[in-house]
Parts: C-alpha cells; sequence; structure tokens
C-alpha cells in the first residue's frame, strides 16, 4: 500500500514536472530572446549614440573651416577718400607680423591695382585692394609661424604668391618673394570716384579709337 503511494505521488511528480516544463520553457526561452534583443538594441543605441557624436564633431569642425574660409572683408568706418587710409592697420599689420615672427625685410612695394587679383578684376566697384609684394629671409620655422598668423588673420587676406629659396652660403636661410593681397569695402566716396575715373578711361580709349579710325581714313 505504501509502495502504491509512493508511486502514485512519483508519477504525480514527473508529471507536475513535465507539465511545468512544458508551459514554462516557452516562456523562459521568450524571456532569454527578449534579454538578447533588448542586450542589441542596446548595443545598436550606443553605436548611433557614436555616430551621432562623430557627425556633432564633424559638424563642428565644418563649421570653424567654413568660417575661417568665408572671413569678412574689413571696412573702415571713418569716411576716408585714399584706398591706403581705407585698410586701416592691416598694412602695418602685415609687416609687424612678419618682423614679429623673427624674419628680416628686406624689400618692400605695393600695388593698389593687381590686374590679376581676381577681387580688383570682378568686383573692384565696391572693394579696395592692395598687393604687397616683400623679400623675406628667415628660417623655416619663422616662415611657418608667419604664414599661420596670416592665415589666422581676422579679415580676409589673400596669400596671392610665395617663391622660397635657400640662402647660397647657408642653407639653412630662406629667400622669400611673397605678395599678400589686403582688402577693404569701399565707402560711397570710393565707389563714386572708382566710378568716374573708370568712366574717364573709357571715354579716352574712345577717343583715341576715334583718332586712330581718321587716320586710317585719311
Amino acid at each position: 500500500m505504501e509502495n502504491n503511494k509512493l508511486t502514485i505521488c512519483t508519477l504525480l511528480l514527473v508529471v507536475c514536472i513535465a507539465l511545468g516544463g512544458y508551459f514554462i520553457y516557452p516562456q523562459a526561452n521568450n524571456a532569454i530572446n527578449l534579454y538578447q534583443e533588448v542586450q542589441n538594441k542596446t548595443q545598436s543605441v550606443a553605436t548611433l549614440e557614436s555616430q551621432i557624436q562623430d557627425l556633432k564633431r564633424k559638424k563642428e569642425q565644418y563649421e570653424q573651416q567654413e568660417k575661417k574660409a568665408t572671413k569678412p572683408i574689413f571696412k573702415n568706418e571713418l569716411e576716408v577718400t585714399d584706398q591706403m587710409s581705407s585698410f586701416g592697420v592691416m598694412f602695418e599689420d602685415v609687416i609687424q607680423s612678419a618682423k614679429y615672427n623673427g624674419l628680416k625685410l628686406r624689400s618692400i612695394s605695393y600695388n593698389t591695382a593687381p590686374a590679376n587679383d581676381p577681387v580688383y578684376a570682378n568686383i573692384g566697384t565696391d572693394y579696395n585692394t592692395c598687393a604687397i609684394k616683400m623679400q623675406l629671409i628667415g628660417n623655416y620655422s619663422q616662415f611657418s609661424s608667419y604664414f599661420q598668423d596670416i592665415y589666422n588673420y581676422p579679415y580676409l587676406i589673400n596669400l596671392d604668391k610665395i617663391s622660397i629659396k635657400p640662402y647660397e652660403k647657408n642653407k639653412k636661410i630662406l629667400i622669400a618673394d611673397v605678395v599678400v593681397n589686403i582688402y577693404s569695402t569701399k565707402n560711397e566716396t570710393q565707389r563714386q570716384a572708382y566710378k568716374a575715373a573708370k568712366a574717364a578711361e573709357a571715354a579716352m580709349n574712345q577717343g583715341d579709337e576715334a583718332v586712330s579710325g581718321g587716320l586710317g581714313g585719311q
């Protein structure tokens, strides 16, 4: 009798375990799958956040580069009439920066009508241009520092030409011919003067052509 009861109890226990396994296993399996899915999604979210941060950094770097690439053109608040005064301290900044970086200034000249400059050639009505031509002497480090200062200048400056050669007696010393173009916005007085000068130049050219035509017809 006792053996029969034990057998029955054992069978019932086995059935309960089997039934429990039958119902619990799918739930447990679903829980495991759900956990893995959550882990995968968490990893995906972390990857996306990292990519977003990289994009933000690239965007900031681009904006900084774009800001440097689109520098404003200097505008003198004073109503000056001559071009050189319109540049304010820019002319002196270009020269003094070279001296500040240890470069020696051998020669300097400037041209307020550089024909090969795109600003002067295309929008000279609105902007003044001055090409500063210098011959500088120094070492590589001094030139590198000077060019970096020109690049970081808050207003638009164009490092137009650079020609560098070593000094024959000491190859560590460099001699450079450099052309730096500076710009400023014309005020209304300068604009009118520029237009009048261009009109007079055009009239003179037409007069020369008329004279040449008349002489050719004789």
